[in-house]
């Protein structure tokens, strides 16, 4: 099972139909998704999705950093991936252009 958190893609549906192509089952559950919950459900993988916010905005989207501890493979898509950078101690760099997608 792979686990989508949504942090508001509007790729989230394409994402999870790519992942079930491949015969592999998996959800998407919002970023409030407790470390408890995500480990009753046991994924072999995580996916942090993009979304319309910078990772510096006020009231941008987070979940709990302790999924990094849980030895589970996370592959971070845009704002997942800046979510991943600042939490685990780097920086994100904001660019002169915003981008789409």
């Amino acid at each position: 099972m792979i686990l989508i958190i949504d942090f508001g893609s509007q790729y989230n549906q394409l994402i999870a139909r790519r992942v079930r192509e491949h015969q592999v089952y998996c959800e998407i559950e919002p970023p409030g998704i407790s470390v408890k919950n995500i480990k009753e459900l046991a994924p072999e993988g995580i996916i942090l999705s993009g979304g319309p916010a910078s990772i510096y905005a006020k009231g941008a989207p987070r979940t709990d950093r302790d999924i990094f501890n849980l030895g589970i493979p996370i592959l971070g898509i845009c704002y997942g991936m800046q979510f991943m950078m600042e939490t685990l101690g780097g920086k994100v760099i904001g660019s002169q252009k915003r981008e789409y997608g």
